[in-house]
């Protein structure tokens, strides 16, 4: 598994994206959001993003890459528990 991050400017079209080119084709995990609904989660990332005027890369967004041959060993589940387990390790619980 490898792991990037990036601050961006766009996390609403980051997500957009994912959905729409079929990169992933669906939400593995959320975190203080209300909704699943891109559309929704934009908004609320806006709301939360108002606050910080000064900072032009709002967003973080991180791509967790796992081997084509390790993709069909992963059992379900598993995947949000790397997720998680990410997330947890980068600190990010109290984040969108």
């Amino acid at each position: 598994m490898i792991a990037k991050g990036k601050a961006i400017a766009h996390g609403g079209n980051a997500i957009e994206y994912v959905l729409r080119e079929g990169k992933l084709g669906r939400i593995i995990a959320t975190n203080l959001l209300g909704s699943t609904d891109p559309g929704e989660i934009r908004f609320e990332f806006e709301i939360v993003n108002r606050h910080n005027e000064r900072c032009k890369n709002k967003y973080l967004r991180f791509e967790i890459g796992i081997a084509p041959q390790d993709e069909t060993k992963l059992r379900p589940g598993d995947l949000l528990n790397i997720v998680r387990s990410f997330a947890n390790k980068m600190h990010l619980g109290e984040h969108q």
